[in-house]
């Protein structure tokens, strides 16, 4: 008894180990050398006799990557409940996937190594891609490839985004944990069988590491303003004042102008001007002020109301023109729970700030892409997104195929003060440089600001919850990635894909379940 007992304990603590070591691998920690072994380890855990402690193991794993990685979520709500709710959704899917997982094995060539690596990438992917595209929006946060930003993974967003870079991490693992494997699978191997895997898998690192990522300037360059002005806490009542959170942004905005020199384009973050321009006129000086201070086109957020719907908008204010009603952009995708309430009579007694969202937000139609004439009177093209769209990959491949040569996403943070949330959102941006070869902007009015290269690279960025500005050269280009041209597809594919396998599994357990027990596969140890 007291064997099985320490065995019971020691898959608890391995289990809790791997998925610790998933959310070390994303900010603040962003320890990414961390995530495929912890991947490993957990498979380890999944590939035993037993399904309902495989299921335990998961939910460990699960709880113990989901609960610290989205804990930003109290600062915004409140409360803990919207939290644990948040990370038990997510923690759901990941058991899904483990019964998925375990349901391959009907098949004998899915319990050889090569056979478990496509299932467990494939069914991985398909079950990450739906979370992050239903119910609603879905939720396309902790993703296994933004890590890779800082991986020789990472160079392979522009030639799948993250439905290649999650694969070849999910591929990964299922290597690592083999061959490190104590006990060799119900597949014969042959001598040279780890041996090679282990060469498979550090070729598959190398060569990634060779794809270029291209930065080479090909429609010249832009010197971007962009500014913090950040928002005293509480925000709510910051907010409350009519040209508060807009004259913050405009101090930092005259001292940018004073002390950074000439800039083409000044980029202000999501609802930095704190009332509509065409119905304050206090906000609407405070723009014209700005702008003409700066001398420089300004990009700027803001919200209304119209026939009972709030609207989250991106403008251009020009010197001398004001509001440039062409360049509009409503945000396409509002975040359930945050800005629209689903279910509202049941969710609003579980949170104190959502129960505050007494207007839902609308999504617009408008595609994510801006045309702004700069100080110099050149027409650029812009890919946008405001804050929490830096996870939908199809936002910017929208505005990048329609000739966006920059990616911007202007956000607000002030709920999650100096949490990792703000670092995580351009952890994001840093996988939409890479995947789309674009430089990238966050312009957050509190939070983390941050400039881009087209390789993931940082190239400047603000401290969190202070005032602050950057100006930084970045280049403009014009080629598209097969990431971008793709779209997409590839998520909708092993979307499908996995829902396939899924039903033709099930349709082999059934008939196995049917037939003789000589049939019923053997389990995977180790």
């Amino acid at each position: 008894m007291v064997r099985p007992m320490r065995l019971f304990h020691r898959d608890l603590f391995l289990s809790a180990l791997a998925g610790w070591g998933v959310w070390a691998s994303f900010p603040s920690l962003s320890w990414w050398w961390a995530l495929i072994p912890s991947l490993a380890l957990f498979f380890s855990r999944v590939d035993g006799p037993s399904t309902s402690r495989s299921l335990l193991n998961t939910l460990v794993f699960a709880s113990c990557w989901w609960l610290p990685l989205v804990h930003w979520v109290t600062l915004a709500t409140g409360g803990w409940l919207p939290w644990v709710a948040l990370a038990a959704t997510q923690i759901l899917q990941i058991l899904a996937w483990t019964l998925i997982a375990r349901l391959c094995r009907v098949w004998v060539w899915a319990r050889t190594l090569p056979g478990q690596a496509f299932a467990y990438a494939l069914t991985w992917v398909g079950v990450e891609q739906f979370r992050s595209h239903y119910p609603w929006s879905g939720f396309p946060w902790g993703n296994i490839a933004m890590p890779q930003v800082d991986s020789p993974l990472g160079h392979l967003a522009p030639w799948g985004g993250e439905v290649l870079v999650s694969a070849s991490v999910v591929v990964l693992a299922v290597l690592v944990r083999r061959v490190f494997s104590l006990r060799s699978g119900s597949d014969a191997e042959h001598w040279y069988t780890r041996p090679l895997a282990l060469l498979v898998g550090a070729g598959v690192l190398c060569a990634s590491a060779f794809l270029p990522l291209h930065t080479a300037q090909e429609a010249g360059a832009v010197k971007l303003g962009v500014v913090q002005g950040d928002v005293e806490l509480p925000g709510n009542q910051t907010f409350g004042i009519e040209g508060k959170v807009a004259s913050n942004n405009a101090a930092q905005t005259f001292s940018l102008a004073e002390n950074g020199g000439e800039v083409d384009l000044v980029i202000w973050g999501e609802t930095g001007a704190d009332r509509d321009p065409r119905a304050s006129t206090r906000v609407a000086q405070i723009l014209e002020e700005s702008a003409t201070r700066a001398q420089a086109p300004l990009l700027f957020g803001f919200a209304n109301t119209i026939e009972g719907m709030r609207w989250n908008w991106l403008g251009v204010w020009n010197v001398g023109e004001g509001l440039d009603s062409s360049t509009l952009y409503a945000k396409q995708k509002p975040v359930p729970f945050g800005e629209f309430i689903p279910y509202r009579s049941l969710i609003s007694k579980l949170a104190t700030e959502a129960a505050q969202v007494s207007v839902d937000m609308a999504a617009g139609s408008e595609p994510g892409v801006m045309r702004v004439r700069l100080r110099d009177g050149r027409s650029v093209p812009l890919a946008v997104g405001i804050c929490f769209e830096a996870g939908y990959s199809s936002v910017f491949s929208e505005g990048v195929n329609l000739g966006g040569q920059i990616l911007i996403e202007p956000s607000n943070n002030y709920h999650f003060r100096s949490s990792a949330e703000s670092l995580q959102q351009a952890q994001l941006m840093r996988f939409r440089a890479m995947e789309f070869s674009r430089s990238a902007v966050q312009a957050s009015t509190t939070g983390v600001s941050m400039v881009i290269r087209p390789d993931g690279a940082i190239q400047a960025q603000t401290e969190p919850q202070s005032a602050a500005w950057l100006t930084e050269s970045v280049p403009l280009r014009t080629s598209i990635t097969v990431a971008a041209h793709m779209g997409e597809r590839p998520a909708q594919i092993v979307m499908v894909l996995t829902g396939v396998f899924l039903l033709v599994s099930l349709g082999r357990w059934s008939a196995i379940k049917k037939g003789p027990r000589r049939n019923s596969p053997r389990p995977l140890r180790g």
